[in-house]
C-alpha cells in the first residue's frame, strides 16, 4: 500500500492568503507482501507540458499501467487544452482512469489503489484524489484547499503513522508549525522510522509554482543524490533540477551543501 501525501504552500499577498505551491510526495518502496521489497519504484509523475502532478499509492500494476498511458498523451497535447480549468482537466483524466480500468481484468487486480491529481489553472491551484476498489469501484473527488501551509492529503497503509507523526508539526509551537517545509521534514522522519513493512525507503517529490509546469525534486541525504529512492550515481545534470535535504532545506547538487542564498529552516 505505502504512503503517498500532498501538501500546500500558501503566500500572504495583497489580496490576501493565496496558494503558492502545490506537492506530492511519496516514499519509493514497492512490495509483494511483507518480506519482499524494491525500493526504487516510481509513485510520482509530472508532465512536462502542462502543469499536472501526480502519485498513486495501492496497487501498483494498474495505477501505473494508467499513469504511463496518461502522461505521454498530456505531454503531446492530445487530451488536455490550455484554457481548460481544473475542474475540466481532472474530468478528462477521470474518465481515461475510468475506461482504462473497465478493460482491466477484474480478477488480476489486487483490490484498491488511490491517485493523486494536482493542477494549476492560471494561479489556481486545484488538487483530487481518485479512488478505486473492488466493492465500492470508482470514486472521484476535490480536495479543498485551506488558506495556510498545511497537509492536504495523506493515503496508503503509511497513513497512520505519518498522521500521528505530524500531529506534532501541527502544534503552534513547533518551530515549522503550517510551513509547507515542516509537511516534508514530517515525511521524512515518518520513512526513518515507520513500522509498516510496505512503506519505506527514500522520499520522492513533485510539485507546481505559480509559473511553469511540474517539477520533479531530487534528495540529497547523507552526502548521496537520490531520484525516485534511486541513488544518483550517474554523469547527469543535476542542476537541471531543484534538490532539497530533509529540512527542504534547497541544497546545492555539486558540493551537496546548502544553495548559496538559500534560507536555512528550523528543525
Amino acid at each position: 500500500m505505502t504512503l503517498i501525501i500532498s501538501w500546500i504552500g500558501v503566500d500572504d499577498k495583497k489580496e490576501g492568503k493565496k496558494p503558492a505551491s502545490l506537492y506530492i510526495a511519496s516514499d519509493s518502496r514497492y512490495s509483494w507482501g511483507t518480506s519482499t521489497k524494491y525500493d526504487y519504484g516510481i509513485k510520482v509523475f509530472g508532465s512536462s507540458r502542462f502543469p499536472e502532478i501526480f502519485g498513486f499509492c495501492g496497487d501498483v500494476l494498474l495505477p501505473s499501467i494508467i499513469l504511463g498511458q496518461l502522461l505521454p498523451q498530456i505531454d503531446s497535447g492530445i487530451i488536455l487544452n490550455d484554457a481548460d480549468k481544473g475542474i475540466e482537466k481532472n474530468d478528462k483524466i477521470f474518465d481515461f482512469i475510468s475506461t482504462s480500468i473497465e478493460n482491466y481484468p477484474k480478477e488480476q487486480s489486487t483490490g484498491s489503489f488511490t491517485i493523486l491529481h494536482g493542477t494549476r489553472s492560471g494561479k489556481e491551484f486545484s488538487c483530487f484524489k481518485t479512488i478505486f476498489n473492488k466493492v465500492n469501484g470508482l470514486k472521484n473527488e476535490q480536495i479543498d484547499l485551506p488558506k495556510i501551509s498545511t497537509k492536504i492529503c495523506s493515503e496508503g497503509s503509511g497513513k497512520k503513522e505519518f498522521d500521528n507523526h505530524f500531529q506534532e508539526w501541527e502544534k503552534e509551537r513547533h518551530n515549522n508549525y503550517r510551513t509547507s517545509r515542516g509537511v516534508f521534514h514530517c515525511l521524512s522522519r515518518t520513512l526513518k522510522t515507520i513500522k509498516d513493512p510496505m512503506t519505506g525507503g527514500l522520499p520522492q517529490i513533485v510539485g507546481l509554482y505559480r509559473i511553469d509546469n511540474s517539477r520533479l525534486f531530487g534528495i540529497v541525504e547523507n552526502n548521496k543524490k537520490y531520484i525516485y529512492g534511486k541513488e544518483s550515481s550517474e554523469d547527469i545534470n543535476s542542476n537541471r533540477i531543484e534538490w532539497r535535504n530533509e529540512n527542504f532545506e534547497r541544497m546545492n547538487p555539486e558540493t551537496l551543501k546548502i544553495l548559496s542564498g538559500a534560507q536555512r529552516q528550523p528543525i
